[in-house]
């Protein structure tokens, strides 16, 4: 054997060769040349136009393949993000993956009670110290979207609060280009300047067209820009199969990836080279329920297809796991909870959002935090493969141990066990008797445990008094700019 022997094994999953993906690719160029878009902003309709696009009687811009191909290679393959105290946390590139909560839910299951009830800004503010407790948490989406505050300032509010209560990168929407602005003041001001901010991003913006092909106003507003001051920006281009797309599969990610790769185009327009993350999947409307259920098999398989298109454009992207269509956090949940995790860590993607969702979305729960974060270590620890190293594969223990021994007293297990093995924070390994003497708790009673734990325990790095106060300034214009109106 080798010196230089090493292999790492690592599992993945995937859906498309080589064939496909052209065939994918060159069937989003005919769509984006035949069917064409609508785009609802000056500025983008003008760049379009002069880059060679032909603006329709009709207001539908025909994109032709060569500004599709020439805007897929300005964008770069890979973003490297920050926490808010300057440190290098997340490369987004290849098929590394990060885990983090998701945003702007209108309900939340009250922390105390059990109950599902209205967010406040209080639920956005303890879902961001969760999340910064949580080892496999790598960034913070809002996880609320608060109503004790006025309703038109609200993403102002909730990007204060996520960066009051976690150092981690944050991934916020805003409600207009004002708001955006807003935002990025306060980025600015936390990062110290403006230069500091582009060198070391701590922020994505989250925004999206309408399905199929419409770019409205505002989106397209924020994209650009996102484009212009260099602030990563994920545009997300969701289809609905059945109802805003075709009911095939394969139809929906032909329209979806076209629909991606429109806004690819504008973006890089503004700004050739500025940081884009994109995303593409299908979900499938329920025509029993007329619900967009937020898990299914489609969903694993439409993820996988985006992910390697993706790839193939050397683009960076966004996924979806840890959320359930299930109304409480019960066995439907476990199974939509592992079974998302593992296939998105499976797939690939960069940013894996939504972490804690329950009922498709419309309500956060603290206790579905925990169980994802187990969950996602296990996922971890089985896409980071095996390694068939010279040293792990063990040769000479196992001939020393020979026929008849065993490895517990072996420095060998000693030295690699806690390396090689999975072990679990609330979910139970133990035997009836030890798991009845430690309280017989089922996995969501564990899961509000620790989060109280967390909660009680975890202080995140405070901001800087000043820059909380300018903060808080950045937010006191706005209301009363509001109340003057």
């Amino acid at each position: 054997m080798r010196n230089d022997f090493f292999v790492r094994c690592q599992p993945r999953m995937q859906v498309l060769d080589d064939e496909h993906k052209q065939e994918i690719h060159l069937a989003s160029l005919n769509i984006l040349e035949r069917t064409g878009i609508l785009v609802h902003e000056e500025e983008a309709t003008r760049l379009l136009r002069n880059a060679g696009c032909d603006v329709g009687d009709d207001g539908r811009i025909h994109i032709p393949a060569e500004v599709v191909e020439e805007a897929i290679r300005s964008v770069p393959p890979t973003i490297s993000l920050y926490d808010r105290l300057g440190r290098q946390c997340m490369m987004l590139e290849d098929r590394k993956s990060y885990f983090g909560t998701g945003s702007d839910t209108p309900h939340v299951i009250d922390f105390e009670t059990g109950n599902r009830r209205k967010a406040v800004l209080e639920d956005v503010e303890r879902a961001a110290r969760l999340a910064d407790g949580l080892d496999n948490f790598d960034f913070v989406m809002c996880m609320g979207i608060a109503t004790d505050v006025p309703t038109e300032l609200s993403d102002r509010y909730h990007f204060s609060a996520m960066a009051s209560n976690s150092t981690k990168p944050i991934m916020f929407t805003a409600w207009g280009l004002d708001g955006l602005k807003d935002i990025y003041d306060m980025a600015v001001t936390i990062a110290g300047s403006e230069q500091t901010l582009k060198r070391h991003p701590f922020i994505i913006h989250y925004a999206e067209p309408i399905a199929p092909f419409v770019h409205p106003t505002e989106s397209v507003e924020k994209l650009l820009f996102c484009a212009e001051k260099r602030i990563p920006v994920e545009y997300h281009c969701i289809s609905m199969g059945g109802s805003t797309a075709p009911a095939t599969l394969a139809g929906s990610i032909v329209q979806a990836n076209a629909r991606m790769l429109s806004g690819v185009v504008i973006h890089q327009l503004k700004a050739r080279g500025a940081p884009l993350i994109v995303q593409a999947p299908v979900i499938f409307l329920d025509m029993q329920t007329s619900l967009m259920p937020y898990f299914g098999p489609e969903w694993c398989l439409s993820a996988a297809t985006s992910k390697e298109m993706a790839l193939f454009y050397g683009i960076p992207t966004f996924g979806k796991a840890g959320a359930s269509d299930s109304k409480t956090l019960d066995q439907q949940a476990g199974i939509e909870i592992g079974m998302s995790i593992l296939a998105e860590a499976l797939v690939g993607n960069n940013l894996i959002h939504d972490m804690g969702y329950l009922e498709s979305g419309l309500t956060a729960s603290l206790e579905a935090m925990v169980v994802c974060d187990e969950v996602a270590s296990m996922a971890r620890r089985i896409t980071r493969g095996i390694d068939l190293s010279p040293e792990h594969l063990s040769l000479d223990i196992i001939d020393r141990v020979g026929p008849k021994g065993n490895y517990l007293g072996e420095e060998h297990t000693v030295d690699y066990f806690k390396r090689e093995f999975w072990f679990p924070k609330i979910m139970d390994h133990n035997t009836h008797e030890i798991w009845l003497a430690e309280g017989g708790k089922a996995l969501a009673e564990k899961a509000h445990d620790e989060a109280g734990r967390i909660l009680r325990e975890h202080v995140p790095e405070p901001l800087a008094p000043e820059i909380r106060k300018e903060i808080e300034e950045i937010v006191n214009r706005r209301v009363q700019r509001l109340r003057k109106q």
